[in-house]
């Protein structure tokens, strides 16, 4: 018997990021790879609007802050995983990666097919080797400048 995937599956590749600001920059060899198997990947973005009146009545929004995008996921421990190379590349001066999640739809899904979300500029605020049974998991916690997706191409696979 066939199994029935009624959730997407996803990749999550990673790439050595250079530079600042939210743009995919590279470094001219960069370090990249693909993550294990990952589950529970999260994330949030977050801006600040503000309301605007016009002589004392409510009028219209004005955006007046954008936060760091919040990603985060679980990644079984394992032999097979290409783990993040978090170092400065060039014109960077922290060590960061850029994120590219990549998902499939559902077995017979309306409009079946593959979604992308990259994300800019990714530092790594925590990550937690935590020991349990059957398999032990690395918990990622990071935040990123900017996020683009999702859409329907990506940059790394």
């Amino acid at each position: 018997m066939t199994e029935v995937r009624t959730l997407r599956e996803g990749t999550l590749r990673w790439v050595q990021a250079s530079g600042s600001g939210t743009s995919w920059a590279t470094a001219s060899a960069p370090t990249s790879g693909l993550l294990g198997f990952v589950t529970n990947f999260t994330r949030t973005s977050a801006q600040t609007m503000e309301p605007i009146n016009d002589r004392g009545t409510l009028s219209h929004w004005k955006k007046a802050d954008d936060q760091p995008v919040a990603v985060s996921w679980d990644l079984l421990y394992g032999v097979t995983a290409d783990y993040p190379v978090w170092a400065s590349g060039s014109g960077a001066s922290v060590p960061m990666i850029h994120l590219e999640f990549k998902a499939t739809a559902p077995e017979g899904a309306a409009g079946a097919g593959t979604l992308w979300e990259q994300f800019h500029g990714v530092v790594a605020d925590q990550i937690i080797l935590t020991e349990t049974t059957p398999a032990d998991t690395y918990s990622y916690t990071c935040r990123a400048l900017a996020m683009n997706g999702p859409t329907g191409s990506g940059f790394l696979g």
